[in-house]
């Protein structure tokens, strides 16, 4: 398996643990709960198997990587990052189907997981790590989830944050973790980074409802990015902004030490390019690999970004720490 080395940040008393098991086999016994934890609020695993889901990670990941194997991607992705991946791959493969030789296998160390308790499915947790990589000092913060007993773990969220931008997930006495349920602002950072990204064409690109987003690079930046893009007299560009409401999409977040939390969420952004009468379209590689139609005039294209957020308690400027935004689908017209 892939070399994992951690720091955890669980680190529950065994006695506690002990406490813990010894309660939930007595729910068992009196018939209180299902099997495999359903209603029983519990750890979604240890921090020794949150060890081996990561090393599972970094060994698969390690094998589909470099040939832009999507299919065995989805072993270890799923929801918004798997389809991000998949489509990342599909369309690598179709440019370079000699696979990538420069690339950088992962060998994840100094890694710190964040396990909330939990009840019922889907259950996530949270692996904050370097990449092991030469030259990434990043932090990879990673979401896994799983739906049921009888899957494996897979990951649904990457974030890659610089070192000591991350805020500290709040634990309690045992160690684990609080998760933050995805109703109200958590719930709705979806929705109101699409309004707010939306606003960037009326002039109202400042507050999303009553979030209001800090600046930075993938908010107030994607905004002027938007901007000059629309000054190139070859092309004009119409965007649409939505949240994402898939199941498979939905957020997930913790509680952190300052009272706020740690959000991460998706967003869809259709971009449609149509060029000027005269002009020949000139398409990116790797949009084009997955295109359907031809491009005569207009290409519209079909993002999904996967955003991690800095949500702070009683209000104020939401700080989106990280976004990772892939076409996955595009069409020619």
């Amino acid at each position: 398996m892939g070399a994992v080395r951690t720091t955890a940040r669980t680190n529950a008393v065994p006695m506690a643990r002990l406490v813990v098991l010894l309660a939930v086999t007595a729910l068992l016994m009196s018939g209180c709960v299902r099997v495999h934890g359903e209603n029983a609020v519990v750890p979604a695993l240890t921090p020794e198997e949150a060890a081996e889901v990561l090393a599972r990670y970094a060994d698969i990941g390690n094998e589909a990587n470099p040939v832009y194997d999507a299919e065995l991607n989805r072993e270890i992705d799923t929801g918004p990052l798997g389809e991000i991946n998949q489509a990342g791959h599909r369309a690598r493969h179709a440019v370079h189907p000699e696979g990538n030789p420069n690339y950088r296998p992962l060998d994840f160390t100094d890694v710190r997981f964040a396990i909330p308790r939990q009840a019922g499915w889907p259950k996530f947790f949270l692996a904050d790590a370097e990449s092991g990589r030469a030259g990434d000092d990043n932090r990879w913060l990673l979401v896994f989830t799983r739906n049921s007993i009888e899957e494996e773990w897979r990951a649904s969220y990457l974030a890659v944050v610089p070192p000591g931008d991350t805020p500290e997930p709040l634990l309690d006495g045992d160690g684990w973790a609080e998760a933050v349920p995805v109703t109200g602002e958590a719930g709705r950072l979806s929705g109101a980074y699409a309004d707010f990204l939306a606003g960037a064409s009326t002039g109202n690109a400042g507050e999303a409802g009553n979030i209001v987003f800090a600046e930075g690079r993938h908010t107030s930046g994607e905004v002027e990015r938007r901007e000059q893009e629309g000054t190139r007299p070859e092309f004009v560009v119409q965007y649409g902004d939505l949240a994402a409401e898939a199941a498979a999409h939905a957020p997930v977040g913790l509680r952190t030490t300052d009272g706020g939390a740690l959000v991460f969420f998706a967003s869809h952004h259709h971009e449609k390019k149509t060029w000027a009468e005269g002009e020949t379209p000139v398409v990116d590689e790797y949009v084009e690999a997955l295109m359907e139609g031809t491009p005569d005039r207009s290409v519209t294209s079909e993002r999904l970004s996967i955003q991690a957020a800095a949500v702070p308690d009683g209000g104020g400027p939401v700080r989106v720490l990280a976004r990772i935004a892939m076409t996955v689908t595009a069409r020619g017209e």
